[in-house]
């Protein structure tokens, strides 16, 4: 009876710990991860597999591809990004901007969840 119970108790702590994991590994933001829409007055529309979603760009935002920096000129139609947006964000201006390749559609960007500031 004492084994079950541990051998229960040890299932339910590495449950818990890998929940944990997986909250923790977001960093507090909401990544919208698609393909490049287009880019117009500063709004990104990122075409996802729930349909289009706008985010704001602005001087803070950080653009990278393979962790090097990028220009806002690099996102053009049909690149893959992974931006990431602070939760509960009212006006949703991108953090980050991860870019990955227009010819490689099924890969994301390298280290996507690397480097939240």
């Amino acid at each position: 009876m004492i084994q079950r119970r541990n051998i229960i108790i040890t299932s339910l702590l590495t449950l818990l710990l890998a929940c944990a994991a997986q909250i923790f590994a977001h960093g507090g933001f909401e990544h919208v991860t698609g393909t490049v829409v287009k880019l117009e007055n500063s709004v990104l529309t990122v075409k996802t597999d729930k349909g289009d979603v706008a985010v704001r760009v602005d001087f803070k935002t950080e653009i990278t591809r393979n962790n090097k920096p990028a220009q806002s000129s690099d996102l053009k139609p049909g690149v893959r990004v992974i931006v990431d947006v602070p939760e509960d964000s009212k006006t949703k201006v991108a953090h980050s901007i991860k870019l990955g390749t227009a010819t490689n559609l099924g890969t994301a960007p390298a280290a996507a969840h690397d480097g939240h500031k």
